[in-house]
């Protein structure tokens, strides 16, 4: 998947006729759904996003990042949280401030106990297939206001949110035109 990736990219690169080539910082607030809903409350977290732009309005995107979770309705004394970490490839298309992107990747789940006693606390992580739809705006000055469905998928569970996202993207300058 990842020389797929790699080979597509430079190929789409080499035939570019100019790019936008961007590097996002923000911060996400992510409503889980679903199984996932019912166990943890809002998460909040933030995100870096690389652009590499290919023709006058596509981007091939990089997203990382952190989003945690707490567990709703426990006893004071126990602390549940959950984390994903999402490793996110795309392709996002800009139309006049607007822009769609599908991504797929790989997402590592995280989770940690404590407050149980007994040498029962602990914490665990799995890796996922993850995938994400997005929506957005970016007005002139750099800023980006994004929306996306996220999902991870592993042995028939999901792990779904809606996020939502305030970035910054800061310009590396176009590419020369070919």
């Amino acid at each position: 998947m990842i020389a797929t990736a790699f080979g597509l990219a430079s190929f789409i690169g080499v035939n570019a006729q100019k790019g936008n080539n961007q590097i996002g910082v923000g911060a996400d607030v992510a409503i889980p759904v679903g199984d996932f809903g019912d166990a943890f409350k809002t998460g909040y977290g933030g995100t870096v996003k690389g652009m590499y732009g290919v023709g006058t309005g596509g981007q091939i995107t990089l997203t990382s990042g952190y989003t945690t979770f707490t567990a709703k309705d426990l006893p004071s004394e126990v602390d549940v949280k959950a984390g994903i970490i999402p490793i996110l490839l795309g392709y996002r298309q800009n139309f006049s401030g607007f822009y769609v992107e599908p991504q797929a990747g790989y997402g590592i789940y995280t989770s940690k106990v404590s407050g149980m006693g007994s040498g029962n606390d602990g914490s665990d992580s799995n890796g996922a297939f993850t995938w994400a739809a997005g929506i957005g705006y970016v007005l002139k000055q750099g800023l980006d206001l994004g929306a996306r469905y996220q999902s991870g998928h592993k042995d028939g569970n999901t792990t779904g949110l809606v996020g939502f996202n305030l970035r910054y993207n800061f310009s590396l300058g176009a590419k020369a035109s070919k």
